[in-house]
């Protein structure tokens, strides 16, 4: 019986959640733009372990304790902002600043437990 759950086990995909997103585009010398991501009822935000820290998915914004991060591209300032979070709710918001010169994108990415 144990070889049997245990090739089960070894064939039966683990789902692994996605992380809720939401990407914010800037053209360039256009004004900065905000994103949020708000954790589904009953859904909790994942709390930081070693394996999320050394991925650099522990944004500092949330003190280090909850696995949420931005990735930005070009000169806009991409990051996660206190101002409209909520960690405890559930709810995370990034900004990215205005680019002077070029376009710029903000992805900010959320895990869920």
């Amino acid at each position: 019986m144990f070889i049997v759950l245990a090739l089960a086990g070894a064939l039966w995909p683990v789902q692994v959640p996605q992380p809720l997103h939401c990407r914010i585009e800037v053209a360039a010398g256009t004004q900065s733009k905000r994103c949020q991501v708000t954790v589904p009822r009953g859904g909790a935000i994942r709390a930081c372990a070693d394996a999320a820290r050394q991925a650099g998915h522990c944004d500092v914004a949330g003190g280090g304790h909850y696995v949420a991060w931005t990735a930005g591209t070009g000169p806009g300032r991409c990051r996660i902002t206190d101002k409209r979070t909520s960690w405890k709710r559930g709810v995370v918001s990034a900004k990215l600043s205005k680019s002077a010169g070029a376009p710029s994108t903000c992805d900010l990415y959320v895990e869920l437990r």
